[in-house]
């Protein structure tokens, strides 16, 4: 069984480092960090439930199951340009998509789990 506040730590620090990646121009960072972020969400919010998983596929029927069909496509977003990425790393457009999505992902989440996951000063 996961742990929310465990996951919900992680997904912070994350994101936090996956901000500053952008901002660096670290366009694989983007992606290896963007699916991070959205792996610890999952975990986070299954944590609450008594659930864990230990791999992608448990975690897409997850989501699939227990997210609004926008926040779907957005990680779904999110964990495809993760593998655009990690072969084409200069792409900045394939970054900006993860920032984008990952927008949604954690506006869906903050308001899921009532905290504030980004701070924009932090």
């Amino acid at each position: 069984m996961g742990n929310f506040n465990k996951h919900l730590k992680l997904a912070k620090e994350k994101l936090k480092a996956t901000v500053t990646a952008y901002r660096n121009k670290q366009t694989t960072v983007v992606g290896d960090l963007g699916i991070k972020v959205v792996e610890q969400l999952v975990e986070a919010d299954a944590a609450k439930h008594g659930e864990h998983f230990g791999d992608h596929k448990s975690r897409h029927e997850y989501s699939n199951r227990n997210f609004p069909s926008q926040v779907n496509k957005a990680m779904r977003k999110v964990w495809f340009a993760y593998g655009d990425l990690g072969y084409d790393g200069i792409n900045g457009k394939r970054a900006k998509i993860v920032m984008d999505n990952l927008k949604i992902i954690i506006r869906f989440f903050e308001k899921r789990f009532g905290v504030k996951i980004y701070e924009e000063d932090t």
